[in-house]
């Protein structure tokens, strides 16, 4: 029934992609997730996605109570970063798996799904304030030149499990060699609707 079990988090959390494919009735959010997707241009194409995401108390302390091996909840009012060894255990145990899933992106170009890559760049971790953040880079399979249409870039879990969305303050940007005169703004995206229909995901649209 959850085919997606053990994917991200440690032994404690089976929370993250514990997807209840065929029976959405499981599949209510239990884990929520903030988003912020920049664009990334290079000689006027977008090659890459920068994205932060910022997890909610709850899960934030499951984390931190398997990494840092003391009450999560207490963890939460350290402020100091992650060792370099807690970093890696982090990237591995909670991260990683999900390039199976396309670290939960998708991406078109008008009516044409856009391939993601397999490996980011840049991953890192870190407390902010009670709150567990991610920060990486991912490549798209190949640029994409955003002036011959918008860009819509859209950050979610189609189980519905993990409500992943746009962040209310910073959902997205362009940054880069051939984006001053780009633009970006959060769009509802009723073709993709997941939750047997009734949940419009919403996607940061680029245009140029």
């Amino acid at each position: 029934m959850f085919p997606y079990r053990g994917v991200i988090v440690l032994a404690v959390v089976a929370l993250l992609l514990i997807g209840a494919a065929g029976s959405p009735a499981w599949a209510h959010p239990h884990v929520w997730v903030d988003t912020t997707v920049t664009a990334l241009v290079k000689d006027g194409k977008v090659v890459a996605l920068r994205q932060d995401w910022s997890f909610d108390e709850d899960f934030t302390a499951t984390v931190l109570a398997d990494v840092r091996k003391v009450n999560g909840m207490a963890a939460m009012a350290q402020a100091k970063p992650f060792t370099p060894g807690e970093m890696a255990k982090l990237k591995q145990d909670a991260f990683s798996n999900l390039k199976n899933y396309n670290y939960f992106t998708h991406v078109w170009s008008g009516a044409k799904a856009v391939p993601v890559g397999k490996e980011v760049t840049g991953f890192s971790a870190r407390m902010e304030g009670e709150r567990l953040a991610y920060t990486f880079t991912l490549p798209l399979a190949a640029p994409v030149d955003v002036k011959a249409g918008p860009l819509a870039i859209g950050v979610w879990d189609d189980t519905y499990y993990v409500d992943v969305g746009p962040a209310t303050k910073a959902p997205g940007g362009v940054e880069g060699d051939g984006s001053a005169a780009c633009h970006s703004r959060v769009v509802e995206s009723k073709e993709h609707a997941i939750y047997n229909g009734s949940i419009y995901p919403k996607m940061v649209e680029i245009t140029c």
